[in-house]
């Protein structure tokens, strides 16, 4: 008899819903890792029993169903982190096959969200579990000084779950060469005026990079009867929190820079982290992806890398009204939709 559960068989597929709760077929396998977990919060009644033992039996709490993903960046997944992560309902424009995503988030609104279907299991076809629901609820994008591969981290909520449903949606694979965004085809600019936002670039400077992102979206109940029970309603947006970690040399510009942590008034930094490949989509256009932030600086903090000291700055992204946005990201790839 084979073995059945097979690691290297686990798999994650994704599709777009119209609707929190609307069942759709997954349209995407992404090359993220991480399991779906279903916590019921079980609970015993507190009371006396008369036994040094539980009797009676359990109850259920509020469901909570969750999905950390790791993984690498590649420029045609990064629609569905972005718009997971900060704005649902984005459309891209571009008439051939290099689509532009575009994702500002709004600061003094709240953006829709884009709910996603989860598919997750492995070889055992009885076990996959199905979540419906999906948002991104925090993650991470950024590179280490070796200057490869973008990390990449998504942490997920689902409103519901089903176990033990009948196997994946059938006809699908996975990018076998996806096109990775690289450390060493970014650039840093930091600028001091909102217009000149990407021209101030750091030249022999940067190390690595990351940004951070929590969403603390707020999850809602209601006592709609047993049809609904323990599965959420939907969800609010919070109070976003961002931040920009960048590991620099000690340059001229960084030591400027790290003099400006006790200013005051705090200044507002506008900061783009542009990745340029050299693969073409079409044309000219290359696959690319801008992250364009107004942040403050909130510490500075001596490090080394080999025998060189480093300063590593962090900010924290802020709307600005000149600017116009605290976030703004656009990605330039093949992806056609979500």
């Amino acid at each position: 008899m084979t073995i059945q559960g097979f690691t290297r068989f686990r798999k994650f597929q994704l599709g777009k819903q119209t609707a929190l709760s609307s069942n759709v077929p997954a349209t995407r396998i992404l090359p993220w890792r991480g399991s779906i977990s279903v916590e019921p919060a079980r609970e015993l009644p507190d009371v006396d029993l008369g036994s040094l033992d539980p009797i009676m039996a359990s109850f259920n709490g509020p469901k909570e169903i969750t999905k950390p993903n790791a993984g690498k960046a590649a420029y045609n997944d990064m629609p569905y982190f972005w718009a997971g992560l900060l704005k649902g309902g984005v459309t891209p424009t571009g008439g051939g096959s290099a689509k532009t995503w575009t994702f500002q988030a709004a600061s003094l609104t709240a953006d829709a969200y884009e709910y996603f279907l989860g598919e997750w299991g492995d070889d055992v076809s009885s076990d996959v579990i199905i979540a419906t629901g999906g948002i991104i609820d925090s993650g991470e994008i950024g590179f280490d000084d070796s200057l490869g591969a973008f990390d990449l981290s998504a942490d997920m909520v689902f409103a519901n779950a089903a176990l033990g449903t009948n196997g994946f949606t059938g006809g699908l694979t996975i990018d076998a060469s996806p096109n990775w965004l690289y450390g060493a085809d970014t650039e840093v600019f930091i600028d001091t005026a909102a217009g000149s936002i990407g021209t101030t670039k750091l030249t022999d400077d940067v190390h690595s990079q990351n940004t951070a992102i929590n969403g603390n979206n707020d999850r809602k109940r209601f006592a709609n009867g047993s049809n609904t029970r323990f599965q959420l309603a939907g969800y609010g947006r919070g109070a976003r929190e961002g931040t920009i970690t960048i590991v620099r040399a000690k340059t001229t510009a960084s030591v400027a820079e790290r003099q400006t942590l006790d200013d005051e008034p705090v200044p507002t930094r506008y900061i783009e982290i542009r990745t340029t490949s050299p693969e073409i989509i079409t044309g000219s256009t290359p696959f690319s992806q801008s992250q364009r932030y107004a942040a403050e600086l909130l510490t500075a903090t001596d490090g080394e890398i080999g025998g060189n000291s480093t300063i590593e700055f962090t900010y924290r992204i802020k709307y600005d009204a000149t600017l116009g946005y605290a976030y703004r990201v656009v990605v330039d790839c093949e992806t056609t939709a979500l």
